[in-house]
C-alpha cells in the first residue's frame, strides 16, 4: 500500500479525497505515529539496502548507496531525491513521491539481477568449456585406443599364423601407424590445452577486473578497507620472517562534519577527493599502501621505513594538505587533517596495530588537531576541541 502511485493535485478536491482527509483527521495521533513508524521502518530498509550496495554496470556502488541515502531522507523528511540538492520538487500536502520510489527499487533490483545472471551466464560458458574439451579428449582417446587395439589385434594374428615376413611388414606398418596416432594425440593434446588455457586466461582477466574494482574504493579510487585488511595480514605474515621495519598512519580529516553540514555533501566528497589525491602524491612509491578507512579516515602503510622516517613523511602530508585549497564550484574550501603513527611490532596482529595507531589519533585530536602524535609519544596538554 506504502508504494502506490500518488496522483497529481486537481484543482478541486473530489468528495472521496474530502472523506479520506475526514477520516484521517479522526484517526487522531495514533495514525500519524503509525505512518511515521512506517516510514522510518522503510527508511531503515532503503539505507541497509545502499549500505551493501555494490559495483553495477550501470554505477558503483558508492553512487547507489548516495541515491538509497537520498531516498530515506525523502521518506523521513520529504527532501528531493535529485542528486542536485538546489533542486526542488513540488509535493502537495507533505506527500511522499511512493511511485518515484517503487519505480526506483523496481528498477535498481532488475540491474542487480541482470548483473548476476550476466556473471552466472560467464561462469556456466567456462564450465561448459572445459566440460566439453574433456569430452572431446575423452571421445578422441577413445578413437585412438581403438585404432590400436586394433593393430595389437592384427600383430597377434601375424605371430600366430603368418611367416617371419609377413611379422615384419606387419611389425613395421603397425609401428608407423602408431608412431602416427601417438604424435596425432600428442598435437590434438596440445591444440587442446592451448584453447583451454586462452579460455583461462580470458576468465581469470576478468576475474582480476572483478577483484580490483572490489578492492577499490569507489568514491576515491584508493584501496578500501577489505583490501587494506588483507594487506595487514599478508604483511604481519611477511613480517615474522623479516626484521624490516614498517608503520601505519592512521589519518582523519578535521571538522569534516562542519564541512558537510555548512557546504553540502558534493562539498564534502570534493574534499575526501583531493586529500587523496594528495596522500598519493606524498605516498608515491609502490611499495606504499593508501587506503580510505571509511568516511573521512584514511591509512597509509609504509615498508622499509622506521618510526622517526614515517614521522618525517607524516610532517611533510601535513604541510601539503595545509597549503591546498581545494575548489567546489565558486567555493575555495581549506581543511587539515590530523595524523596517527604507528610503528609495527614484532608479534603485532593488524587489530593491534590498528588500535595504536588510532589511539594515537586520538591524542593529535584531543591536542588540538591538525598535528601528528605516534604511539609511545609522551602524552601532549590536552585542548579544548
Amino acid at each position: 500500500m506504502m508504494f502506490n502511485m500518488w496522483s497529481s493535485r486537481n484543482d478541486q478536491p473530489s468528495k472521496e479525497s474530502s472523506s479520506s482527509k475526514k477520516k484521517e483527521a479522526s484517526q487522531g495521533p495514533s495514525s500519524s505515529k503509525g505512518q511515521d513508524a512506517a516510514a522510518e521502518a522503510v527508511a531503515k530498509i532503503l539505507r541497509t539496502w545502499g549500505r551493501h550496495a555494490f559495483d553495477l554496470d550501470k554505477g558503483d556502488a558508492e553512487s547507489f548507496t548516495k541515491e538509497f541515502e537520498r531516498w530515506a531522507r525523502h521518506v523521513l523528511l520529504g527532501t528531493t531525491t535529485s542528486e542536485d540538492p538546489d533542486v526542488r520538487e513540488d509535493y502537495p500536502d507533505g506527500r511522499r513521491n511512493w511511485g518515484g520510489l517503487n519505480q526506483f527499487v523496481n528498477r535498481h533490483r532488475q540491474s542487480e539481477k541482470n548483473y548476476v545472471v550476466k556473471g552466472f551466464h560467464a561462469l556456466r560458458d567456462v564450465v561448459w568449456t572445459f566440460t566439453s574439451t574433456v569430452s572431446q579428449a575423452f571421445l578422441q582417446d577413445q578413437e585412438t585406443d581403438g585404432h590400436m587395439q586394433a593393430h595389437i589385434g592384427r600383430l597377434k594374428t601375424a605371430v600366430v599364423s603368418k611367416s617371419p615376413e609377413d611379422m615384419k611388414r606387419e611389425v613395421l606398418a603397425a609401428a608407423e601407424d602408431l608412431s602416427k596416432l601417438v604424435e596425432d594425440r600428442n598435437q590434438e593434446e596440445r591444440r587442446r590445452v592451448e584453447r583451454l588455457g586462452e579460455k583461462l586466461k580470458e576468465v581469470e582477466e576478468e576475474l582480476g577486473q572483478t577483484r580490483q574494482q572490489m578492492a577499490l574504493d569507489g568514491l576515491t579510487q584508493l584501496y578500501n578497507r577489505a583490501a587494506l585488511d588483507q594487506h595487514l595480514e599478508q604483511m604481519s605474515a611477511l613480517n615474522i620472517l623479516s626484521n624490516s621495519p614498517a608503520c601505519l598512519m592512521m589519518l582523519d580529516i578535521d571538522h569534516f562534519k562542519k564541512v558537510n553540514d555548512t557546504y553540502g555533501h558534493r562539498a564534502g566528497d570534493t574534499v575526501i577527493c583531493e586529500i587523496a589525491k594528495r596522500t598519493v602524491l606524498t605516498f608515491p612509491r609502490k611499495m606504499d599502501f593508501v587506503a580510505r578507512y571509511g568516511g573521512e579516515e584514511f591509512v597509509v602503510v609504509v615498508q622499509g621505513v622506521n618510526l622517526e622516517g614515517a614521522r618525517v613523511l607524516g610532517d611533510r602530508l601535513l604541510a601539503a594538505i595545509r597549503q591546498t585549497f581545494i575548489e567546489h564550484e565558486d567555493l575555495q574550501l581549506s581543511v587539515t587533517i590530523s595524523i596517527g603513527l604507528a610503528e609495527y611490532f614484532k608479534g603485532d596482529t593488524s587489530a593491534n596495530w590498528i588500535e595504536r595507531a588510532d589511539q594515537a589519533l586520538y591524542r593529535a585530536k584531543q591536542s588540538g588537531r591538525n598535528q601528528l602524535c605516534a604511539a609511545g609519544d609522551p602524552l601532549p596538554e590536552l585542548v579544548e576541541a
